[in-house]
């Protein structure tokens, strides 16, 4: 296998266990981060139908409260002027008794036949307010109001106030004998978008009114003081499909960002059973968390991808450098093993490192047994620790050796047996070393192999079918002439 092979195997087992570990953990993140954010949800919705009942059973008893003033009696009972006087004090009455942040936004004062006759902080009162072209009241709760004795907690959609929590009590006349109402009192308090982000502020989780229609207000801010009417858009068109899981936290998404949201109906309640079209309740609340990660486990993706990342460049990093260390040490080895091709069988092969020591040692080895020198650790060393070699045969370079091409005795060179030749070969050499008082120890079996190696080499070079040589003494010193023989 090659190692751009392996390389790139190691790469793609490193990215692949990289992905499957993102994968994994990211599943895992996002199961978690859902269920922490539909707990969320559900203790927020939890504290929201709390707070919708203490919202009934608080507009029920300001409705109570109200229609219990005795002035509110008067009033009907008086025209003009008187009136009005009446029923400013009755509203009055009840206003100083409101708290400072949670005041009515209208409180009215409807006589028998359904007539507006006072309201709170409007000087001219449009009689048929709350009629429509017929005559008939708009709101079933203030008509059961006219036609019993009766509190009602109820919410409306109206005009441009949007969505509001009202309150409707029957006023009843205490020296009438048959008890029967002879008007009703309406108050009615706004849920504002101000509204939604103080229970927000409670609930840990934004807050949103809305019915089938629209929403009417969210806690989203896009100021301190100004509503994110654009989020109450998003949630508009999401509301239809978020009502259809009867109740259950659902998964919205608002401007790219993953919401879970529940919700919970806002009730119609009274003091007395209701008619079916008032009992169902039109109107929802719900409180809606971004997936967000709590336990900050996101943040293991990003460990994950720098992990899988580093392990990457560390081991490519790693891979280079044992390739250049490895390479380097196959080099060394190549080279020997090309001298020794060319004819230094002499050569020894010297620790390369840790990796490819032992190769070296072998072909030392091998050389040692195949030439019958000393193996390694064996051999004699000079002074300087270096070893000694013994039987070095020298031969003549490549260039000299073409001017014995045209020897007169190169015939009978040719002719001569092989076995004879080796033979007289080693007896001259020897001789030649002795005649310069440099006899060498060289074996008969290590000259030999020294030759043919050299004359393999040679044969290739010169393109010829053999080599002999011929032992020449030149400025004291014994070579060995090669001598190609083409023919």
């Amino acid at each position: 296998m090659s190692r751009t092979v392996i390389t790139a195997v190691v790469a793609v087992v490193i990215v692949v266990l990289t992905g499957l570990a993102y994968a994994l953990i990211s599943s895992s993140i996002e199961d978690k981060t859902q269920r922490d954010s539909q707990s969320r949800v559900l203790r927020a919705r939890q504290m929201l139908e709390q707070t919708i009942q203490l919202d009934v059973v608080s507009t029920l008893s300001k409705a109570e409260r109200l229609a219990a003033d005795e002035a509110f009696v008067r009033a009907l009972r008086l025209d003009g002027a008187e009136r009005a006087n009446q029923a400013k004090l009755a509203f009055e009455r009840f206003s100083a008794k409101e708290t400072r942040d949670r005041t009515a936004d209208i409180i009215a004062l409807v006589d028998e036949g359904g007539n507006v006759i006072a309201m709170s902080d409007v000087a001219t009162v449009v009689a048929r307010l709350w009629k429509n072209d017929k005559g008939e009241l708009i709101w079933p709760s203030v008509a059961l109001a006219l036609q019993q004795r009766i509190i009602i907690s109820d919410v409306w959609d109206y005009q441009d106030k949007g969505m509001m929590r009202v309150g409707v009590a029957s006023v009843v006349d205490p020296e009438a004998p048959d008890a029967k109402p002879v008007g009703a009192v309406v108050v009615a308090y706004s849920q504002t978008a101000r509204e939604a982000q103080r229970q927000a502020s409670m609930f840990g989780a934004q807050v949103a009114y809305y019915n089938d229609s629209r929403v009417f207000a969210t806690s989203f801010q896009r100021s301190a003081s100004e509503e994110d009417t654009a989020k109450r858009s998003a949630i508009s068109a999401q509301m239809k499909s978020v009502g259809a899981v009867a109740g259950k936290p659902a998964r919205i998404a608002i401007d790219g960002t993953d919401y879970v949201v529940a919700t919970a109906k806002i009730q119609i309640a009274a003091s007395r059973s209701l008619p079916a079209e008032l009992e169902n309740a039109k109107f929802s609340a719900a409180v809606i968390a971004p997936m967000t990660d709590a336990g900050g486990m996101s943040d293991i993706k990003k460990y994950i991808v720098f992990v899988g990342l580093g392990s990457l460049a560390i081991a490519m990093l790693g891979l280079y450098l044992m390739h250049r260390r490895l390479i380097a040490q196959v080099d060394q080895l190549e080279l020997g093993v090309t001298d020794i091709i060319n004819g230094n069988v002499d050569r020894t092969f010297r620790p390369v490192g840790l990796e490819l020591d032992g190769l070296a040692n072998g072909l030392n080895v091998m050389l040692s047994r195949l030439l019958g020198r000393p193996e390694p650790g064996e051999e004699e060393l000079d002074d300087d620790g270096n070893p000694i070699v013994q039987g070095r045969v020298e031969f003549e370079d490549a260039d000299t050796a073409k001017s014995g091409a045209a020897d007169p005795e190169l015939a009978a060179l040719a002719q001569e047996p092989e076995p004879d030749y080796y033979k007289r070969l080693y007896t001259e050499y020897l001789a030649a070393r002795r005649g310069i008082n440099q006899p060498d120890e060289v074996s008969f079996e290590t000259f030999i192999t020294k030759l043919k190696v050299n004359e393999g080499k040679l044969r290739a070079q010169y393109q010829c079918k053999v080599v002999r040589f011929r032992v020449v003494t030149k400025d004291g010193k014994v070579t060995l002439k090669p001598v190609p023989i083409i023919a």
